[in-house]
């Protein structure tokens, strides 16, 4: 019985490793794959959030490009968007002078989940575009903020310190953007992780922080 037990032990044992080895080496085969795509959609989303802009840096100060969220979230948090955090910061330029920053922003209070988006802040703080680069709400409902681009659109050219959430009849320019019909939820998450954006843009231009290029935002 003794024997049994220790030949089922080692037989598990086997499979086990056999298991693993085959996991590590799909693994280590799509690691590159991955994330050579999850670049081109940064990329892609930089472009989008700033068109004017023929180069994108990212910051010198390691502080700010590997360990850009631990700088920002004391300011978020003081703030009251602790659902937020500031994931990634690239600075833009066109031919050679500061153009604005794509920063990416990662809500933790979606419906369905983490939503990540990218946002482009011109220098004087109005924002030039939004892009999503992941979300996963309920279809029909709060994916609308991705399929119907009027829902995003509402911020584009804008320049406000914040924006406030409304059900209808809201006024960008005055700083209040209209919810999507029945995903208050999604709208919402948006609209603080934007305003989550602005904070973190407007500590950023306090910092003169430069890339390895020279570019300075400020």
């Amino acid at each position: 019985m003794n024997n049994s037990i220790v030949k089922d032990a080692m037989r598990l044992f086997i499979i086990t490793l056999i298991s693993g080895i085959i996991l590590g080496f799909f693994y280590d085969l799509t690691k590159g794959p991955i994330e050579a795509q999850e670049e081109k959609t940064r990329t892609q989303a930089y472009q989008t959030v700033l068109p004017d802009a023929d180069r994108f840096e990212m910051a010198a100060d390691t502080a700010y490009s590997s360990d850009i969220e631990m700088q920002m979230q004391p300011f978020l948090n003081r703030a009251g968007y602790t659902s937020d955090s500031i994931s990634g910061l690239v600075i833009a330029s066109k031919a050679g002078t500061y153009s604005g920053v794509a920063l990416t922003v990662t809500a933790h209070d979606g419906y369905g989940g983490d939503i990540q988006f990218s946002v482009g802040i011109l220098p004087d703080g109005t924002i030039s575009g939004i892009s999503i680069l992941s979300i996963s709400e309920t279809a029909g409902l709060g994916m609308r903020a991705k399929t119907d681009p009027s829902f995003l659109s509402q911020w584009t050219g804008m320049k406000q310190k914040s924006f406030d959430l409304v059900k209808t009849g809201g006024d960008p320019a005055a700083g209040t953007v209209d919810a999507i019909s029945g995903s208050t939820v999604t709208s919402r998450a948006f609209q603080r992780g934007i305003n989550a954006a602005l904070i973190a843009f407007e500590n950023l231009q306090n910092n003169d922080i430069t890339t390895a290029g020279g570019v300075t935002i400020g």
